[in-house]
């Protein structure tokens, strides 16, 4: 077999089709063979760079998320203190088309599958908690937030954001009993994030992300 002298390119490709087609058809509606069909390879050129369609899709938002420059530096998220960057960050998150885009490939019915609920418990740990844990280190130090344990108040609350609230949500209704739960929560915690604009942002994003 012909070694692949552009891999990056190649990954480029199949990362690019199988975002189309999973807009088309529906992540759940499309197969490895679909992706297969659509770039003229072989499954196992496919298997070659990716494990499975949930890791295509899991590339697919780093990705999205590698290009956002406050990934690497939290400093430059608008507002005057770190508490008003951790809400801008928030509402951004919940508010950017691309980002809405992203998060609805997966509807309702496929948010409870063991693999995609593994691979959204990673992330968040990996990556989105140390974001937040940042955020809320640079707020102790400026004094818009007294938070004593930055990394276990930023992993609870990202894992029940992004998988009790986000995943676990079977409608609007439980979603936004979670969300005021969240809100209460986060203020307990000294974390407060969930104001009224970012509340009205989340219902927004609901309706578009999960319509039922």
């Amino acid at each position: 077999m012909a070694r692949n002298k552009f891999p990056e390119e190649t990954e480029r490709r199949i990362l690019e089709v199988s975002r189309r087609l999973f807009t088309e058809k529906g992540y759940e509606h499309t197969t490895i063979q679909d992706i297969v069909d659509a770039l003229g390879m072989s499954k196992g050129a496919i298997y070659h760079h990716f494990k499975s369609k949930e890791d295509i899709y899991d590339r697919i938002c780093d990705s999205y998320y590698g290009k956002q420059p406050w990934m690497r530096q939290p400093n430059t998220l608008p507002g005057e203190n770190a508490l008003e960057k951790a809400r801008y960050l928030f509402r951004f998150m919940l508010s950017d088309p691309e980002k809405l885009q992203l998060d609805r490939l997966i509807p309702n019915t496929e948010r409870l599958d063991p693999r995609l609920l593994e691979m959204t418990l990673r992330s968040t740990i990996a990556d989105a908690a140390p974001l937040l844990t940042t955020l809320i280190e640079a707020g102790n130090a400026d004094g818009s937030l007294h938070i004593d344990q930055p990394r276990q108040v930023s992993e609870s609350f990202m894992v029940l954001m992004n998988l009790w609230v986000g995943n676990c949500t079977t409608d609007k209704e439980d979603f936004l009993a979670k969300l005021r739960f969240m809100r209460r929560f986060s203020d307990q915690m000294g974390l407060p994030v969930i104001d009224d604009e970012l509340f009205s942002i989340a219902e927004r994003y609901f309706d578009f992300v999960m319509p039922q």
